[in-house]
């Protein structure tokens, strides 16, 4: 319907273009060199636009702007309090109620929250199963074998997506997964969970990428050390540092590892003419640093004297293989952008020759003119049409940082006390002993409670899935069972 209406609107342009052509004769040869020219001039790209419209705002930091969200129909409600009232946790029921009502679509993600959250209180039942289900959808289509490449191209084609994430989201659900068979005293099926963390990072979904995520070789290498492993261990470390040099000055084969998360990932936004790029912007949040992990204040009886930085969770979204990208143009919105430049272009060489006839006579310039002005209609059309928003749900639990020491000796503390600097002054965290068995132990906190973040979740989407229904089912069954 598109192309009819378009046609009809601009069929006089359609033929005087035709008529045009067959006019001109060799003798436009001159205006070739000028058209190759700006077909070949470095076109600007709708990311320097965004970043103008950012200047001409004062600086002011970009928007997180929600796609209007459909009332939640009154019997989906109803039915997702009740399942979300079978919950033990009251403090989890807000999850497993928006768990419920948006369904398939953003599965998921809700399954990713409620595992970050229920790790936090210690549910480690409950964790295993929320990440089991997370990472099962996510490998239905990011993993590496064929299945999952054709599951991948059918999903890819599909206008309204399934929550899969990108690539540091999809590698973090897979790494808190790993410390989830960790506690369990699991280190073979950890290990087997982090190697697929960093083969996550590697992957988009149109493109492949080197990996750089050097937390999950290291954690790799450390289950593997604590399974016994220390040749595999080392090996893992080499790749670790291969991808971030901070882990020259750790060990892998100390039987304490001390994990301590501080801050928040950046938040994702859609910038471009019609929000199609997906972009991200960090949060205004102090700065921490943390220092040791020690049984007591002041930092005496440390398990660990020292840590490095293990992930930068915005440099892992804002990269690709370690190269800086300035946003992410998704699906269509990728191809809006080349439509455009064309038709920037196209229109300037119908411009020029139309001018180059008034001002000469000539009737070859004239003739490239209206080929000019009709292809670069035909351009904005193909652009206006295949214009889509970028998706901007995330995983907004995620921290800004995760800090990362080893230790020789263990400990028999529960608790440990992580001093962070901030800006010279010092607080304290708590990190909290997840593994505990003969040959390791591991330590896990955060600066930020994950259920403090259920408002930064975005507005309830109600689920439009086909398989909805049976997604419902499933989850009481799993869940409330």
């Amino acid at each position: 319907m598109m192309k009819r209406s378009f046609f009809r609107t601009h069929r006089g342009a359609a033929a005087a273009a035709l008529l045009a052509a067959a006019l001109v004769p060799p003798a436009h040869a001159q205006f070739g060199g000028m058209f190759q020219s700006l077909m070949q001039a470095p076109l600007q790209p709708a990311q320097q636009q965004a970043a103008a419209q950012a200047a001409a705002q004062g600086g002011a930091k970009p928007a997180k702007r929600w796609a209007p969200a459909a009332p939640v129909p009154p019997d989906t409600l109803a039915a997702a309090s009740v399942f979300a009232e079978k919950m033990p946790s009251a403090e989890l029921r807000p999850l497993f109620q928006r768990l419920y009502i948006e369904g398939e679509r953003n599965a998921t993600l809700n399954f990713q929250r409620i595992g970050m959250a229920a790790l936090s209180l210690g549910d480690i039942e409950l964790a295993e199963k929320a990440f089991d289900a997370a990472v099962t959808r996510i490998e239905m289509i990011y993993a590496d074998n064929p299945e999952a490449q054709k599951a991948k191209s059918l999903w890819t084609a599909e206008k309204i997506k399934d929550y899969k994430g990108e690539p540091y989201e999809r590698a973090m659900a897979h790494f808190y997964r790993g410390l989830v068979y960790a506690a369990r005293g699991d280190f073979q099926n950890a290990r087997a969970l982090f190697k697929q963390a960093d083969y996550q990072d590697t992957v988009a979904e149109a493109e492949q990428y080197a990996g750089d995520f050097g937390l999950m070789p290291f954690m790799a290498g450390w289950a593997s050390y604590c399974d016994g492993n220390t040749g595999m261990a080392q090996d893992f470390l080499q790749q670790a540092i291969k991808g971030d040099s901070n882990y020259s000055t750790v060990r892998v084969d100390q039987p304490v590892l001390v994990l301590f998360e501080s801050g928040r990932s950046p938040y994702k936004y859609g910038s471009g003419k019609s929000g199609e790029i997906l972009k991200w912007q960090s949060h205004e949040l102090p700065v921490q640093t943390a220092k040791n992990a020690c049984t007591a204040a002041g930092g005496s009886d440390c398990a660990v004297g020292s840590f490095v930085m293990g992930a930068d969770l915005g440099f892992q979204a804002t990269t690709r293989g370690g190269r800086p990208i300035d946003g992410v143009l998704n699906g269509k919105a990728s191809f809006k952008e080349g439509a455009q430049g064309v038709a920037t272009v196209a229109s300037a060489v119908g411009d020029i020759g139309l001018l180059a006839a008034a001002s000469t006579g000539n009737r070859d310039a004239a003739g490239i003119g209206m080929i000019g002005l009709f292809a670069g209609l035909v351009a904005q059309g193909v652009a206006n049409a295949t214009q889509a928003q970028a998706d901007i749900r995330e995983w907004e639990q995620l921290p800004a940082t995760v800090w990362l020491g080893t230790g020789a000796q263990k400990s028999t503390a529960g608790t440990l006390k992580v001093a962070l600097d901030s800006g010279g002054s010092t607080t304290e965290g708590a990190a909290t002993r997840l593994v505990n068995t003969p040959s390791c132990q591991l330590y896990w906190g955060r600066s930020l409670a994950p259920l403090s973040l259920l408002g930064e979740a975005g507005p309830m989407e109600p689920g439009a899935h086909p398989r909805d229904p049976v997604f419902r089912r499933e989850v009481e069954a799993a869940f409330a069972g």
